[in-house]
Order: structure tokens, then sequence, then C-alpha cells
């Protein structure tokens, strides 16, 4: 209790002071001023419960689709590890393919190479055999 309001209090309850029936009705209308802030008061914390509540809710939702994202990341990151291993093995044996036929060309080469000298040899055995054309 205020110092200033121990006068009022004083004037309210001595039913000798005058327009004690006045300061009773500020009194009474102060308290119900005081009275609706209060519901106002109980109102706003009552709605922002509420709102917590909500915003509690939706975290968990946004939670719960966070961690099934992460599973599906997770998931598809497993996929590609996959894929990137069928890849190596796909670049290893198209590697190996590539000097199979290296290995091929040059045996080819050879044997052509060879086929030519055989094919000369003969053509020029061929020359010693038939006597020039007139």
């Amino acid at each position: 209790m205020t110092p200033s309001s121990t006068p009022l209090i004083n004037a309210m309850t001595d039913p000798g002071t005058p327009n004690a029936p006045d300061k009773i009705d500020i009194l009474i209308d102060r308290v119900g001023h005081f009275t609706e802030g209060l519901t106002e008061l109980k109102l706003l914390v009552h709605e922002q419960a509420e709102t917590a509540k909500q915003q509690a809710e939706t975290a968990k939702q946004q939670l719960a689709a966070i961690e099934k994202q992460g599973e599906r990341i997770e998931k598809q990151s497993d996929r590609f590890d996959h894929i990137d291993e069928r890849l190596d093995r796909i670049a290893l044996a198209v590697e190996q393919q590539s000097q199979n036929i290296e290995r091929i060309v040059t045996v080819m080469e050879e044997s052509n190479r060879s086929q030519a000298e055989t094919i000369n040899r003969l053509v020029s055995v061929v020359d010693r055999l038939l006597p020039p054309l007139p």
C-alpha cells in the first residue's frame, strides 16, 4: 500500500468524510478497470500458451519431416555409393577390354606384315618363274 492511497482508503472508510460515496465509486471503477486488465492479461497468457503449444507441435512435425528426409538422403547416399562401385567395376572392365583390343591390333598388324612379306615373296617367285609378258 502506498502512502498516497492511505488517505483515499481512510476517506472511504470514515463515514464522516464528505464525498465518501464519490470516492467509493472511483475506487469501484478503478477496481473494475483493474479486474478487466487482469482478465485481458489472463486471456493473453492463455493465447500465448496456445500459440506456444501450436509452435511446439509444428516444431515436432518439422523435426519428424527432417528426420525422414535425413533417412531418405542416407538411402540415396548408399545407392550412390553402390552405383559408384559399379561404375568403378565397369571402368576397370572397359580398361581391360581396351588393353585386349590393343594386343589384338598389335597381333593383327604383325600378322598383316607377315602376310604382306609372304605375298611379296610369292610374287617375286612367280615373277621369276613366269616369263615377262610381251
